[in-house]
């Protein structure tokens, strides 16, 4: 059945000299698609830098993790914190510098200080103590006051004898 379909089709072409060409067009644009397929490259962002050969890959796992930091970490009062001196990149070009990191128990960084910003707490720190006695003051003075209300109050609702 399929051949006779075929023979009928090829007579029917050579017998209308158009229909011919449209087929033989249509031949020639399929097998020119698939060779053009063929010829064209493989994406190369379907594969990472380093299946493809590159030393220093971008996208290569590390030997070691980048963060929690590897080394000895010393723990605050309390034992909530731990303080640790880092190598890290600075905001500002990029560069290694020691900075002093301040961790959570798990690892994870609050914040941290350079070497610029730490001299700049060590000079604030005398002010800082001051404020901290200030407050501390304010706020006995504050008990003691609302202290002494109360015994006030207690006194003249206590009837006198």
């Amino acid at each position: 059945m399929a051949l006779s379909f075929v023979a009928s089709w090829r007579r029917a072409c050579q017998a209308m000299p158009d229909l011919h060409n449209l087929h033989m067009l249509r031949q020639v644009r399929a097998t020119g698609q698939a060779a053009q397929a063929q010829r064209k490259a493989r994406d190369p962002r379907a594969t990472s830098f380093e299946e493809r050969g590159f030393e220093a890959a971008r996208d290569k796992r590390r030997l070691r993790p980048y963060w929690p930091p590897q080394g000895q970490a010393l723990e605050l009062p309390g034992g909530r914190k731990q303080v640790q001196v880092l190598t890290a990149k600075s905001d500002v070009d990029g560069a290694l510098e020691a900075q002093l990191a301040f961790l959570t128990r798990g690892g994870h960084r609050l914040f941290y200080l350079n070497e610029e910003e730490l001299a700049e707490l060590e000079k604030l720190a005398p002010r800082i103590s001051e404020y901290f006695e200030l407050w501390e003051e304010k706020a006995k003075d504050a008990a003691d006051g609302e202290e002494s209300k109360r015994t006030q109050k207690g006194l003249q609702q206590q009837p006198l004898e």
